[in-house]
């Protein structure tokens, strides 16, 4: 764990997040071939026909990636927001939570509507378009420095880039614009980056009362379908506001609060991790990450392949094994770990007791178990992101994600919005596309291809200082 005395940073939150947009681009642009295993692939969306079957239960590490970073979501509310909280700035939390989620729903619709895939011009324009997008991006989503003209100035010219965009391939080439379509992973997070941000604001000095936020959204969930209830109309409230907000995406605040509740418990003990670790320590930070680690991959196999038996007694048997390594251990740190233990086995284990309402565990559509069980998990495997922080910093894979974590926006947006253009105008996007035809094994040539330079190219912007901030 990375501690600054200037400002606090953790970075380990930072490597989940990287890994979580790392797994995103991947389930992205891995071939969709019935060659490979259903496991490589949203368990719902899987070989051999790749057909949605919301019928199918189970969860693959694909359907982890979307809600860790909802989780890491939630744990950087503390770092960002807690010292303007603690001085009273009330006004300052609502202006930027405002501003966060306006931003984000503009960075929705940009990227639905003007990514080249959506666009019906020519390839060269589309290409072009996309290019003029991402530049688009760097001056709505940056921090200049320098008079207000200068910063709202540019930000200003940013938007209406995107605006000339829209109603050139709008108006001019037919491609009607739709402001309802939009990238619902980052809705969902426009939405939760304000309904998360000010529950948390109202729940900062209470764990409790978010675990009772958490409740009362249980008992709209299951009552919702009662006509005439105010539920009901709590639930359905004004279909037309839904190209920017639904009650239903608030049904991730089940992963962003408890992400939450991380962020609190490392912003709180974040003193400790000042010195040095000891020898005991580092040997049972090394055990904790890799018990962790496991913990998450028998899980996501048990749930997989629905072997719930197993599933129930290798959850007792981890608890038991936890309890029995770290009840003796009095250090600091590992007294900490164990706060992270407990969390992430007690948010699994309700995920558990959830697990056989509507047909088993699943993402889309997805239910109680989905998201306490991923909550739980991203608990434990904060652990493991934290070991391999804190005694690989220097690994290069390691900080090529933690940079990825911190540039998170660019990480998403750069597949489609440069790599791909650029590929395209250089007429190497074809010759990857028919490697792939040709075979799915070489259609991991592209794969390789685009992650890599999607982590170098968000590595460099991030050691320029270079950061997309909503």
């Amino acid at each position: 764990m990375n501690t600054s005395q200037k400002k606090y940073r953790n970075l380990s939150i930072d490597l989940l997040r990287g890994l979580a947009i790392v797994g995103m681009v991947i389930a992205a642009v891995i071939p969709w071939t019935a060659e490979f295993p259903g496991w490589m692939y949203h368990a719902q969306v899987g070989p051999p026909d790749f057909k949605f079957n919301p019928d199918r239960p189970g969860i693959t590490w694909v359907d982890l990636v979307f809600p860790f970073f909802l989780f890491s979501m939630g744990a950087a509310f503390p770092f960002a927001l807690k010292k303007s909280l603690e001085a009273r700035q009330y006004a300052s939390i609502t202006k930027i939570v405002l501003r966060r989620g306006l931003l984000l729903l503009v960075f929705s619709i940009a990227l639905a509507y003007l990514t080249p895939d959506n666009l019906t011009g020519n390839n060269i324009v589309n290409y072009l378009s996309a290019l003029a997008a991402f530049g688009a991006f760097f001056l709505l989503f940056m921090r200049f420095e320098g008079k207000a003209f200068k910063k709202y100035g540019l930000q200003i010219l940013g938007f209406l880039m995107l605006t000339a965009l829209a109603y050139y391939h709008s108006e001019v080439i037919g491609n009607t614009f739709h402001k309802e379509k939009s990238n619902i992973i980052i809705l969902v997070l426009a939405n939760m980056a304000v309904f998360g941000t000010l529950l948390w604001v109202l729940s900062a000095n209470s764990i409790y009362l978010r675990i009772a936020i958490l409740v009362c959204f249980m008992g709209v969930w299951f009552s919702k379908d009662i006509a005439g209830s105010w539920t009901s109309a709590i639930w359905n409230f004004h279909p037309k506001l839904h190209w920017f907000y639904n009650f239903a995406y608030l049904k991730y605040l089940c992963i962003v609060l408890p992400g939450s509740i991380l962020g609190d418990l490392i912003w709180k003990n974040r003193e400790i991790f000042q010195r040095e670790f000891t020898a005991s320590e580092r040997k049972a930070t090394l055990i904790l990450g890799l018990l962790s680690f496991l913990f998450v991959a028998f899980h996501v196999l048990c749930l997989y392949e629905r072997w719930i038996t197993v599933d129930l007694v290798g959850h007792v048997a981890f608890g038991i094994l936890f309890y029995y390594f770290l009840k003796d251990k009095n250090e600091d740190k590992i007294v900490f770990y164990k706060q992270l233990v407990f969390c992430g086995f007690i948010f699994s284990t309700v995920g558990l007791f959830f697990e056989p309402l509507d047909g088993g565990i699943k993402k889309d559509p997805s239910s109680f178990s989905y998201w306490f069980i991923t909550s739980g998990l991203a608990f434990l495997f904060y652990l493991t992101c934290d070991y391999l922080v804190t005694f690989c910093e220097n690994n290069i894979v390691v900080k090529s994600l933690v940079r990825c974590g911190q540039n998170p926006m660019i990480a998403y947006s750069v597949s489609a919005f440069f790599i791909t253009p650029i590929l395209g105008l250089l007429h190497i996007l074809p010759w990857l596309d028919q490697l792939a035809v040709s075979s799915p094994y070489l259609g991991l040539i592209k794969t390789t291809v685009f992650i890599i330079l999607m982590i170098a190219i968000t590595g460099y912007c991030t050691k320029k200082q270079w950061f997309w901030r909503s």
